[in-house]
């Protein structure tokens, strides 16, 4: 098993029809660019197509619950949105109030679209600790929000 997840990503399920945004913040660049093409690989595993998924850039991850909006108003479409961030423990509390701000936004665009908006803006104390979480392994975040989207999708589709 990868991560510890339910599953090992062979056994997810395929979502040959889902159409799929992916947003990231631009705050360590190289750890959400990590988890992003590591979505981006699993959801073609699972037969989702290249022109189905998409990828956004935002500023930070403030601006991520107002890019899933404005994502599901743009293309009613769209199935699901995977959101990826790197928010550093610092000094001050700033970074909690931004994680408790994405939560809180992901929360309301989910009850507005009634989609899923898949929530992987990590918290960290560390630099290393989001290299450890956006690693070419099953640890990668990207692998656990592929793993969400295609367990949720294919719930949904049974509904």
């Amino acid at each position: 098993m990868g991560a510890g997840l339910p599953k090992t990503p062979e056994q997810f399920h395929k979502i040959p029809h889902a159409r799929v945004a992916i947003i990231g913040g631009s705050w360590h660049s190289d750890c959400v660019d990590a988890m992003i093409n590591r979505a981006e690989k699993e959801l073609l595993a699972l037969d989702v197509k290249p022109e189905n998924i998409s990828v956004h850039k935002v500023p930070g991850s403030l601006e991520l619950p107002l890019a899933a909006r404005l994502l599901f108003e743009k293309d009613p479409e769209l199935d699901a949105v995977l959101a990826f961030g790197v928010v550093l423990e610092g000094i001050t509390s700033h970074d909690e109030s931004v994680l408790h701000a994405v939560v809180n936004g992901f929360q309301n665009v989910t009850e507005r679209f009634g989609k899923p908006v898949i929530n992987e803006v990590i918290g960290v104390t560390s630099i290393e600790d989001a290299h450890k979480r956006s690693g070419d392994n099953h640890m990668n975040k990207g692998v656990e929000a592929v793993y969400a989207t295609s367990e949720l999708l294919n719930w949904i589709h049974q509904l």
